[in-house]
């Protein structure tokens, strides 16, 4: 990630511009970057050393705003059941909140090269509230007794992969509409 601060007013330019460039970022240039964002190009080198750090400054902007998004998901109480449900919500509005972004960093992972990062942001992000809920709702008995890490990481990339499939086919994402289909059948599988 950038060493230099970034500022807010440059961080929203940035991910404003991200569905300019959303599918091809191979071919972009700091000076399309420019141009997209409308910050001069002086001062993006001036924050990042190129392209690349851009992606994954947008990464990593994009995973701590998952964190937030599931942990205020994770306060909402109750049970293991209600706690879940709400952080499958929490993950496609935070899909369907970002969607030029959320195409462009997840086309583009490898590029960003920052693996450790990236799995700490989803560790942190979603993989060890998920945790923490299943172990809950197991030790109340709510749950039946899982592979705990397999199950969050299933949680994981199956509310990725039909958020990400939704932005694509239908260009958005209906919240509720997903959540009320996709949330029962992980529910079928983890319920005592």
């Amino acid at each position: 990630m950038s060493p230099r601060a970034v500022p807010e007013a440059l961080a929203d330019k940035l991910t404003a511009a991200a569905r300019d460039f959303a599918s091809s970022f191979d071919a972009v240039r700091m000076d399309d970057i420019a141009a997209a964002s409308g910050v001069p190009r002086a001062t993006l080198y001036y924050y990042f050393a190129g392209k690349d750090d851009v992606l994954a400054f947008l990464l990593g902007s994009m995973l701590d705003d998952l964190r937030v998004s599931v942990a205020t998901a994770v306060e909402v109480g109750g049970s293991a059941r209600t706690r879940l449900e709400a952080v499958v919500r929490a993950q496609l509005a935070h899909l369907a909140a970002n969607p030029a972004t959320s195409q462009l960093l997840l086309m583009n992972l490898g590029r960003a090269g920052r693996a450790g990062e990236i799995a700490g942001g989803i560790e942190a992000g979603f993989h060890g509230p998920v945790r923490e809920i299943l172990r809950d709702g197991i030790s109340t008995g709510e749950i039946v007794d899982v592979d705990v890490e397999l199950s969050a990481t299933a949680v994981y990339a199956a509310v990725t992969i039909v958020g990400l499939q939704s932005l694509v086919v239908a260009g958005a994402i209906d919240v509720d509409g997903i959540t009320g289909r996709l949330f029962p059948l992980f529910w079928s599988g983890l319920a005592a």
